[in-house]
């Protein structure tokens, strides 16, 4: 990786990175994804967003920077409970090389194979975790149609342009699901409220008095959000809440 050691490698990229807030819509974000992949000398990228333990996999989110029939195969396969890639953003965040990285079952294997025909023969695994407790986490995977491509010293200062640049994207995808919750569920800030109240633990009791409210409001309001929301009780509202950014 010769062009990490341009002078102006990492500022390439930050151009890139702190524009990526900035996007209104996933076409943006895309565009911004696209170039800052060119700039960090890889052939392809995806982003992926998700909740961990989500078997359902309804929480994923992809932002591709190479070719769509990848992802297609991907799903088609049902590849997510055996890719080594994000099993090892699970656990770590530490950026690694995917040689670095474990295969141990022929799914394993497959998938990393399915992956080498789309641009990623050698690649990069920058994980994104959450803050504050959060499952939700985000895999920036760069990649190379060149064997070998990060196997040299060049990684190590990689990894200084595609951490940021995973954490803004995971940041974004946050954002966006936030708005795309409110939009959709119609929640007012008085419900964030209460959804934050019940997130620290607080009592019915405890929540009224903050709000000069009686016990039975409140308890008619969480069952108001518990519709809002699709969830069969408070807790769970304020767990999904905080999952999705909302809180």
């Amino acid at each position: 990786m010769d062009f990490t050691g341009r002078p102006d490698f990492l500022s390439l990229a930050g151009e890139v990175i702190r524009r990526i807030p900035e996007a209104a819509d996933e076409t943006q974000a895309l565009t911004l994804l696209c170039k800052a992949t060119e700039r960090l000398g890889a052939d392809a990228s995806a982003f992926v967003s998700f909740i961990r333990d989500d078997v359902s996999h309804e929480s994923y989110r992809f932002l591709l920077a190479c070719d769509p029939t990848w992802c297609l195969e991907y799903e088609r396969q049902s590849w997510y409970a055996n890719d080594p890639w994000l099993a090892y953003a699970l656990g770590h965040s530490e950026p690694a090389r995917a040689s670095e990285i474990p295969v141990t079952s022929r799914q394993q294997r497959d998938a990393v194979e399915l992956a080498a025909q789309f641009g990623f023969r050698s690649a990069a695994i920058i994980p994104a975790p959450s803050s504050g407790g959060l499952s939700r986490l985000g895999v920036l995977c760069l990649g190379s149609a060149t064997p070998g491509f990060y196997e040299g010293e060049g990684f190590t200062i990689l990894k200084l342009a595609a951490r940021p640049l995973a954490m803004e994207l995971h940041e974004w995808w946050i954002a966006r699901i936030r708005a795309e919750l409110i939009a959709t569920t119609r929640i007012t800030e008085e419900d964030v409220l209460l959804l934050r109240l019940e997130r620290q633990g607080r009592s019915t009791k405890y929540i009224a008095a903050e709000l000069n409210m009686s016990k039975s409001a409140i308890d008619s309001r969480f069952q108001r959000l518990n519709v809002k929301l699709g969830v069969p009780n408070r807790r769970t509202a304020a767990a999904l809440a905080a999952e999705y950014g909302l809180i």
